[in-house]
């Protein structure tokens, strides 16, 4: 896990001259549950909302902070370690009269992991932003940076047969069953019912007898049990395997292609925005603002091969392979705001950013023999999101804030189906201008596997400069080496400037 902190630290260093994400980053929100359209109306406004520009309360504000995180979801890290552990020029290739129980057990192992890995489609992903920020008034101008960066797996389930010594051809039947030959009875990881699937599976075609597909229904429930493995998708990759042994063809390991990609997205926004008051009378006043802004963005995209010969790929692999491969470009966008404040004490917002759709260009992909793959290039588009939030300040010094996005927010991950759209919020206690207090909690509504993370903060200093720490920590974990941790963490850290 050291690793891939070093990784995301170096990450963010690298970054943070030159960076900013696909999904809404809590800059400067992070410790209230990363609600920010309805109580922003210093220089973070460009980012969150330029319509709280309408209700700026100083004169001049300039914040400057830096933050990054890290997400691990169940089933991609743990399950690319435990691949890594397995010799693969061993398995891949059974050389007749060699092949043990072990090689046997492997191979088994090797396609549940794959089939693990499938059935949970985890991700790791790692974000981080730099900010530079003025407010003059009602305008506002910096420059935000962000960081991006989404790995997810591609397996490859129809490739899944050792070849046959050093020839082109799969196994047989025979080569399987051979080396497994009397194995214990064991009943531990499957089901009475998965076993008869996976019998069934392997007898159909009468590619096995029941005694040898017995046989190896245990020598697999001994080898997987207890390997965090889920015991349905080993029962999936049995019986793909039994299928595929009546037809192989040359579905070998040797051809499979199961990866790792990984798209990474880091640029920065350089915007100019205003805000300007409309009264409303007796129902309080509107805020509208607008934001124009040039981007300056760089595309990340590669691809990690899980199964090749003399490779053992580890979960650190997979973070520092996100900068490998990179096309640089510029675009223009367009974000538009509105803040309602019926009294003084309620604010609500909404915020539409990238309204015009600005893109970045992306580099082409290489496959597993390093050639281009046609057609993997395009571009990674920023598509229009939105985003509604309130503030209420029951007392003077408490403020209470919550946002939701109301929009599934594509990441650079969109051809991939993973989406972001999020949920958050908590409370400020700032009964002194020079010390206060932060807490809440956030989670993204349109993905499974990441649970909800809890965030704390406090600001120190002076009404005119102050520093604010803040940190987020996931309530569920997943497991990294045979270790748990927190899917997510993440830390920011921001001094204020305030006259």
């Amino acid at each position: 896990m050291k690793r891939i902190w070093l990784s995301t630290c170096t990450l963010a260093v690298i970054m943070s001259g030159t960076s900013l994400a696909a999904e809404f980053q809590p800059m400067g929100t992070l410790g209230i549950g990363g609600a920010g359209v309805a109580r922003t109306f210093d220089s973070h406004a460009p980012y969150w909302n330029p319509a709280g520009l309408a209700f700026n309360d100083k004169s001049f504000s300039s914040r400057v902070d830096a933050s990054v995180g890290l997400k691990v979801n169940e089933g991609l890290a743990d399950n690319v370690d435990r691949l890594s552990e397995l010799d693969f020029d061993t398995f891949s290739k059974y050389n007749a009269g060699s092949a043990t129980a072990q090689t046997v057990t492997d191979t088994i192992k090797a396609l549940s992991i794959l089939g693990d890995i499938e059935e949970k489609k985890g991700t790791l992903a790692v974000n981080g932003n730099a900010v530079v920020g003025f407010q003059i008034k009602h305008f506002a101008f910096g420059a935000f940076g962000t960081f991006e960066g989404f790995a997810q797996p591609v397996p490859d389930t129809t490739n899944i047969l050792p070849n046959a010594g050093t020839t082109t051809a799969a196994i047989t039947p025979n080569d399987l069953a051979t080396p497994v030959a009397g194995s214990a009875a064991s009943n531990i990881f499957f089901s009475q019912q998965q076993r008869t699937d996976i019998q069934m599976a392997l007898t159909t075609n009468n590619q096995f007898t029941p005694a040898q597909a017995q046989d190896i229904i245990n020598a697999a429930d001994a080898q997987l049990a207890g390997s965090g493995i889920s015991n349905q998708a080993a029962t999936s990759s049995l019986i793909t395997m039994g299928q595929t042994l009546a037809n192989p063809g040359t579905k070998t390991l040797d051809n499979n292609t199961s990866s790792v990609l990984t798209k990474s997205l880091a640029y920065i926004e350089f915007p100019l925005s205003y805000g300007h008051a409309v009264p409303l009378g007796a129902f309080g006043t509107l805020g509208i603002g607008a934001t124009a802004k040039i981007l300056t963005g760089r595309v990340y995209q590669s691809q990690t091969y899980l199964l090749k010969s003399g490779t053992n790929v580890e979960s650190s692999d997979i973070v520092s392979d996100m900068t490998d491969n990179f096309k640089d470009s510029t675009a223009l966008g367009v974000d538009l705001g509105a803040l309602w404040r019926p009294k003084d004490w309620v604010s609500v917002g909404i915020v539409a950013k990238h309204l015009n759709s600005p893109k970045f260009d992306a580099p082409d992909l290489k496959d597993k023999n390093g050639n281009v793959v046609p057609g993997s290039g395009g571009n990674v588009k920023l598509k229009p999101q939105v985003r509604m939030g309130v503030s209420i300040d029951p007392l003077t010094w408490l403020t209470l804030a919550a946002d939701v996005d109301l929009t599934d927010n594509e990441t650079v991950l969109s051809s991939d189906n993973y989406k972001s759209r999020n949920i958050g919020g908590g409370f400020e206690w700032h009964y002194f201008s020079w010390f206060k207090l932060r807490g809440g909690m956030y989670s993204n509504i349109a993905e499974k596997g990441i649970g909800p993370t809890a965030t704390a903060g406090l600001t120190f200093g002076t009404k005119w400069i102050n520093l604010d720490i803040d940190g987020a920590y996931g309530l569920d974990t997943a497991e990294y080496k045979d270790k748990s941790y927190p899917q997510e963490a993440r830390v920011q850290t921001q001094i204020n400037f305030l006259f």
